[in-house]
């Protein structure tokens, strides 16, 4: 058994499953190891053979079934930190702390596939955009997509996170296969608002490059999927303010407003605090910006699990 890459290691989520059954390093070991042997496979120290490892799920009553289910559950978690940190400085614009977390993620990866590697491309893109208002050209993250055949929930939620980074034209036509194979991942929690946020950012690169074509076929995705009786509040309250943004960009100020403040409203309603904040300063940006023909805004939503 090896350590993985920066999450937990298995002996620790072995360690976790023991403590939580009350079980002694002792009994845990039973006759498949010595107690010394265990420790130090808890704590990182060594490593144990595939035939010992299941001996020893065995005497702690625990199945691989369960462990598999808590090592994922450890990786997302920590994914999902991750990407707490990432957005709360992007949103107050601490470029300062963000290329010192951008710096020290860099030296933890090992392999370029590795998640905290597209976390650094990602932080290099927000800075460049902060920085130039453009996004930073990066075809490894294209190359890596394109070479594989079948994309899972990793390769969605890069395509979520860099689609802005793409020729146009490529994020418009890798986005209905994403959203297809999206779908199926909706009824997972940490993924129900994963095909939500892949329209949401879509959109955005595409009203930011004024391809009001794709973004008006982005928002009838979006509500495609919205008629399916979802339940979320969150991807109502988006298509909604986007479809304000689409008024907007479209000269109907009337409407803009209108679609805009019932967002605002509903915000106030169902006490949405952070997403009140939110949506009342990009209003006001649009609503004094839409007339400049060099207005752009390019809003990047990072998935989290509330």
């Amino acid at each position: 058994m090896q350590k993985r890459g920066d999450t937990m290691t298995y002996g620790a989520i072995f360690r976790q499953i023991r403590i939580n059954k009350g079980m002694k390093l002792k009994e845990a070991a039973g006759d498949t190891l010595s107690p010394s042997q265990l420790s130090r496979f808890e704590n990182g120290l060594s490593m144990v053979t595939v035939e010992t490892f299941y001996e020893a799920l065995k005497n702690i009553n625990a199945t691989p079934q369960e462990f598999l289910f808590l090592v994922g559950d450890s990786q997302d978690n920590e994914l999902n930190d991750a990407f707490k940190k990432i957005e709360n400085l992007a949103n107050t614009s601490d470029l300062i702390n963000l290329k010192k977390l951008r710096d020290s993620w860099k030296k933890e990866v090992k392999t370029p596939y590795q998640w905290k590697h597209f976390l650094v491309l990602f932080i290099d893109n927000l800075l460049h955009v902060f920085e130039t208002e453009q996004p930073l050209n990066q075809p490894e993250i294209l190359d890596y997509l394109m070479q594989v055949e079948d994309w899972g929930e990793m390769e969605l939620r890069i395509y979520t996170l860099f689609g802005f980074v793409f020729e146009v034209d490529t994020t418009y036509h890798l986005m209905k296969s994403a959203v297809k194979k999206s779908r199926k991942y909706m009824a997972l929690p940490q993924d129900a608002k994963l095909l939500f946020t892949i329209l949401s950012n879509n959109f955005s690169t595409f009203i930011f490059h004024k391809r009001f074509d794709y973004a008006l076929e982005t928002l009838k995705l979006y509500e495609e999927q919205l008629d399916k009786d979802v339940k979320l509040l969150d991807p109502h309250l988006d298509f909604l303010f986007n479809q304000g943004i689409m008024a907007f960009c479209q000269h109907d100020e009337e409407d803009g407003i209108a679609l805009c403040e019932k967002v605002i409203e509903l915000c106030q309603l169902f006490k949405q605090t952070e997403n009140l904040e939110r949506y009342e300063k990009r209003y006001q940006n649009w609503l004094h910006g839409h007339k400049d023909p060099g207005y752009k805004e390019l809003t990047i939503n990072i998935w989290t699990i509330d």
